[in-house]
């Protein structure tokens, strides 16, 4: 029986445990790569899941995130196939902020978002009454340039942001502020699965969302959640929320130009509906600046995140890029 995995303090160690031709390669100091999972020959990747999915979990529980190297998987279908094996059965999508396409089961395309623009970093569906514990991105066509999804380790985050800004958040949670209208982003059956206004009155009641109809197809909804959330394996507290991402100072000028602020269609604020300072969103995005890990996607790449503790986003590429995502393990 294969033994547990070592822990090691050399953060450039290779440790043993997920087979003979198996390296796992600690993160190194560098923050290039997260911790790697390199597969040296040709290796029957949904055997190998079977066979070590404990390991994974155990590694993904100490480390956060881990990307999967070298393992021929090919397909969406296979994909979703070693993901169930991992992380359990994928997750539906819903309470979507971005557009994404189905393309198996529960895969689903990442955020189609034009491509020369940058995606900030988030944690997703932070901002919803359920999100999910574990989110993988799988690289069936990798671009041709740029393309990267950065990830950030949150823990990280709270530690560089300063006294007052925690503070703060923890005093007046986070408001989210969503308009929902045609022409503009997502439609409410692609947000909720469905535009019937019974149905969506019971899914805002049951989720704690004040709603408005300020026209005939003009909504507009409003909850508040607390800017920390305990983790259901770890039990321990998390920064997970949506507050960097809705930012107003990251909305392109053109659409502040378009929009009045309170016409946005995602904006965040502090729980009582007060501006958060541009001061804290400068000190969220110098920390990504400095620390995210940014790596190059390789065709079969296969990365996993606890998606309570890391963030993601994605710089602007060229040329196709195709990259499937799935989430697992739904946190109430």
């Amino acid at each position: 029986m294969e033994k547990r995995l070592e822990k090691t303090n050399d953060s450039s160690a290779v440790v043993s445990g997920l087979g003979d031709h198996v390296e796992v390669i600690m993160p190194s100091g560098e923050r290039n790569f997260p911790l790697l999972i390199v597969s040296g020959n040709d290796i029957d990747c949904i055997s190998w899941g079977e066979m070590y999915k404990d390991q994974i979990n155990e590694l993904l529980l100490i480390h956060g995130a881990l990307l999967l190297r070298g393992f021929e998987i090919g397909s969406a279908q296979k994909f979703n196939d070693l993901f169930s094996i991992i992380a359990g059965k994928a997750l539906e999508y819903k309470n979507r902020t971005a557009p994404r396409d189905q393309v198996f089961n529960h895969v689903y395309t990442s955020t189609s978002h034009p491509s020369d623009q940058v995606i900030h970093m988030h944690t997703e569906n932070s901002y919803a009454k359920t999100s999910a514990r574990i989110i993988a991105f799988y690289c069936l066509i990798p671009s041709a340039g740029g393309g990267e999804t950065p990830i950030a380790d949150e823990r990280e985050l709270v530690q560089s942001l300063s006294e007052e800004t925690i503070r703060k958040f923890r005093e007046r949670n986070i408001q989210y502020v969503r308009n929902i209208f045609p022409g503009v982003g997502l439609d409410l059956k692609t947000i909720y699965q469905t535009d019937n206004k019974e149905e969506l009155h019971k899914i805002f009641e049951e989720s704690g969302i004040d709603h408005e109809w300020i026209s005939a197809n003009h909504l507009r909804i409003k909850w508040v959640f607390p800017a920390f959330q305990v983790h259901p394996v770890t039990r321990n507290e998390e920064w997970f929320n949506h507050m960097y991402f809705g930012h107003k100072s990251l909305y392109d000028a053109q659409v502040l130009d378009i929009f009045d602020e309170e016409d946005l269609p995602f904006i965040t604020y502090y729980g009582d509906g007060s501006k958060i300072e541009d001061s804290v969103i400068q000190e969220c995005k110098d920390f990504y600046e400095q620390k995210s890990i940014v790596f190059k996607w390789e065709k079969d790449d296969f990365l996993l995140l606890d998606n309570m503790r890391y963030s993601h986003g994605r710089k602007p590429y060229e040329g196709d890029r195709t990259i499937l995502t799935a989430m697992a393990q739904p946190v109430y």
